[in-house]
């Protein structure tokens, strides 16, 4: 199957933009021949990483993909009108260089940003290739709730705008991909038609995380760890007032170990509650030794914020500690705690819950390393049944198929028409 492949993220950028690579590497392995149209690299500084282009289009080869890079105006900082001006630039470029997939089967849209559908509007109409909807976060929900929008006369009007804009993109359509069971509920009782859904979960680099050998000798103390990127909408303000606590307990400590825009606030809180010694911050790592850093700790902490919109979310940290076989201790909403759950891979409570999350750590903490290490081995079971690489690129390869076959049907159909009219 020729696979066109719309994605405004791509190698060698990092953390979540590594995903859409490891979904193209995936159908490739699989025998596909899959062509992909992307920008030039600058995630997530902003900025073009190496090469920088020297035209507005570039074509390469990466892993056995083909590659199609547009040019783009470059920005992931938080002025709303440059980040809108990112992702439109990149829609446009793309558009104009989208029959570069003209001569493909189907074509899969990795929707985040919402707008890289736009080109694949435009190669529907053109040249009749069908495409498949992978929605990685909804919109106007995320684009509403991120603070981008000032008042609430405009936050309204841009809901109605992009409610409007992702209906009219999931009815033309063939198929639309969800990556929760609770994205895809909220995408059906938003009119999206139910035998359109299909529910794929993202999954990850299973070369990278893999169980390795426990690495701590010291069990006087347990170890919480949150290891990932320190944002506002995962809301880690609330394990620090759980760790506050608990800050009787000298056998019980926290780590982070990442960066992110919410670091200096993290660590301010830190030192007013004067928990330094039980709440730790660490600098990131590469992504080749996570296995052994998660390895390091006696159970992963998964953390969300309680917005609505952040209920259909599966953040890639439950994939990534369930595939290490690593407890979880889950503060989110929605689809994590139901996943955790589900997969008795862990304790799960309720997002902004410093009471609940406190209680949490403490029943790990005083679990067994047997009982954990059961919770650590439901999860990579349940990740190898239901999450991994070979039964999401299936099920997404599934998709594009039917997709595809129905095209070359109306293909036919309009050839025997044809026929039948001479």
């Amino acid at each position: 199957m020729k696979i066109g492949f719309l994605t405004q993220w791509y190698s060698p950028e990092p953390g979540a933009a590594a995903h859409p690579t490891a979904v193209a590497n995936a159908l490739v392995d699989a025998g596909h021949d899959v062509t992909v149209l992307t920008a030039f690299p600058n995630y997530p500084t902003g900025r073009f990483l190496e090469p920088r282009p020297r035209g507005l289009v570039r074509r390469e080869a990466v892993d056995g993909a083909h590659l199609t890079r547009v040019l783009h105006y470059p920005n992931h900082d938080d002025s709303a009108k440059k980040r809108i001006a990112s992702y439109v630039s990149f829609a446009a470029s793309a558009t104009a260089a989208s029959l570069a997939l003209a001569g493909c089967d189907v074509c899969l849209v990795y929707c985040t940003p919402a707008t890289v559908a736009i080109p694949a509007v435009f190669l529907k109409a053109l040249a009749r290739v069908p495409f498949v909807v992978y929605v990685q976060d909804l919109w106007p929900d995320s684009v509403t709730a991120s603070g981008f929008v000032g008042s609430q006369r405009a936050n309204r009007f841009m809901t109605r705008q992009l409610s409007r804009y992702c209906d009219s993109i999931y009815r033309l359509a063939s198929a639309v991909v969800a990556i929760s069971p609770a994205m895809r509920d909220l995408l059906l009782d938003r009119g999206v038609d139910d035998d359109k859904l299909v529910t794929v979960y993202n999954w990850v680099d299973e070369g990278v995380f893999r169980p390795v050998p426990h690495q701590r000798t010291d069990r006087s103390r347990f170890e919480l760890m949150y290891a990932g990127g320190l944002g506002e909408v995962q809301g880690l303000g609330n394990a620090i007032d759980a760790m506050h606590l608990l800050r009787d307990r000298d056998d019980v400590r926290l780590t982070f170990v990442g960066r992110g825009v919410a670091e200096s606030g993290l660590r301010s809180r830190v030192e007013n509650l004067g928990l330094e010694k039980t709440v730790q911050f660490a600098p990131a790592r590469n992504l080749s030794d996570m296995a052994e850093v998660i390895a390091s700790a006696d159970a992963q902490l998964v953390s969300l914020r309680g917005d609505p919109f952040l209920a259909t979310t599966l953040p890639s940290k439950v994939q990534a500690a369930m595939a290490c076989a690593a407890p979880i201790v889950c503060a989110a909403p929605g689809a994590a705690a139901q996943l955790v759950a589900e997969a008795d891979a862990g304790i799960s409570v309720g997002p902004g819950q410093p009471d609940a999350l406190a209680g949490a750590i403490a029943d790990m903490a005083s679990a067994s390393t047997q009982k954990r290490s059961a919770m650590g081995d439901n999860g990579f079971a349940y990740y190898h049944r239901h999450l991994s690489r070979s039964v999401g690129a299936t099920r997404l390869a599934d998709t594009l198929a039917r997709a595809s076959t129905a095209r070359h049907g109306r293909k036919a159909a309009r050839r025997a028409h044809r026929g039948a009219l001479r």
